[in-house]
């Protein structure tokens, strides 16, 4: 980059951080710089092939912070990602990432799962994989808790989210470790109140049954349905499933026993 256009760089950087900006559209930057839309392209493509910004998706933006100025790795900051991706919808990082967020789950997370108003056509954010959950406004506050200038659900949504969709977490497996882990660190109240709000009795009733089943400390015994079950529910919902075991208190069948998902949940 020639020093010029070097200049040029460092001033829109310099100016977005000056204003408070993390990240920025194509828009935002052609205004600033005064250039046409040919040369600030060419100008954002210099900038991120040298490590002044990363390009979210296609004409979105967000800077780099100091530590990583200059390097070739794509932006670290998930929570700044996510807000540029999806600035102006309300929206909420969820299920196996909110997991990962929280330290519930031992193995990494790739792909970034965000609940949102908007259906998003991109399907990745800075070289990870993006799935975008759609959700009312509502559902999508229930449990927000901000992250940076994102917003990610908390501990209790959390686990909620799991229960209610095994599938985007990795199954049953997961969820027993997530609850396992979090155990005194739920909010009992919390937990109740955001089930309550979004009518989530399933979901509730999944995590009931797995922390009285592996005795979770903090969990166990101290859960009650929201309404007394009628009917039996899977604990991880699927086609063909065999019922191994059924927890006669929350109604909840199983694929593998007690033993086994708690041997799985401690290797």
């Amino acid at each position: 980059m020639d020093n010029v256009k070097h200049n040029m760089a460092l001033m829109l950087v310099d100016d977005m951080v000056a204003d408070g900006k993390a990240h920025f559209t194509f828009d935002e930057a052609k205004q600033r710089v005064g250039r046409s839309a040919s040369a600030t392209a060419n100008l954002l493509r210099r900038m991120v092939r040298n490590g002044l910004v990363d390009r979210v998706r296609r004409g979105h933006y967000v800077i780099r912070r100091l530590g990583v100025l200059g390097t070739r790795a794509a932006a670290e900051d998930l929570a700044m990602v996510v807000a540029s991706a999806f600035s102006g919808y309300p929206h909420r990082m969820a299920y196996r990432t909110a997991l990962d967020e929280h330290d519930l789950i031992v193995h990494p997370v790739r792909t970034i799962y965000v609940a949102s108003t908007r259906r998003m056509r991109v399907k990745d954010l800075s070289g990870r994989p993006l799935r975008t959950v759609y959700e009312s406004e509502t559902a999508i506050r229930t449990g927000a808790v901000a992250q940076g200038q994102s917003w990610i659900s908390d501990i209790e949504r959390s686990l909620l989210d799991a229960a209610a969709r095994p599938d985007l977490v990795g199954g049953a497996a997961v969820l027993a470790e997530a609850i396992a882990v979090a155990g005194t660190r739920i909010d009992l109240n919390k937990l109740n109140q955001h089930a309550k709000r979004l009518g989530w009795e399933a979901a509730l009733r999944r995590i009931g049954s797995v922390a009285d089943a592996l005795e979770v400390e903090g969990l166990s015994g101290q859960l009650a349905p929201l309404r007394s079950p009628v009917a039996d529910l899977d604990l991880e919902p699927s086609s063909g499933m065999t019922t191994v075991w059924r927890d006669s208190r929350w109604r909840v069948r199983w694929a593998q026993s007690p033993v086994e998902l708690a041997n799985v949940v401690r290797q």
